[in-house]
This record gives structure tokens, sequence and C-alpha cells, in this order.
């Protein structure tokens, strides 16, 4: 009868929380923030120029 391992020892070690795991976690909110700030920067110039 084989027991399983605990968890905790079955996790790898890229599963904790790494400085690259906690910098994915903006990187989609910043690139829509990005794309919401230049689609106002265009619709100002755009309607700046009628």
């Amino acid at each position: 009868m084989r027991s399983d391992p605990p968890l905790r020892s079955a996790l790898p070690r890229a599963a904790v929380a790494t400085p690259e795991h906690v910098m994915s976690r903006y990187v989609a909110p910043l690139g829509f923030t990005l794309a919401a700030v230049w689609v106002a920067v265009l619709f100002v110039l755009a309607s700046g120029t009628h």
C-alpha cells in the first residue's frame, strides 16, 4: 500500500510566488490601461481637429 506524499512536497518550487509570477498579475491590467489611454488620446486628437 502506497501513501501519497504531503501536498506541500508535491508542489514544484516554481509554484511559490516568484517575482515573475507577481509581475505577470499586473501585465494584463497594465496593457488594458495603456490601451484605454491610447484610445482616449486618439479620441481627443480626432475630436479636436473637427
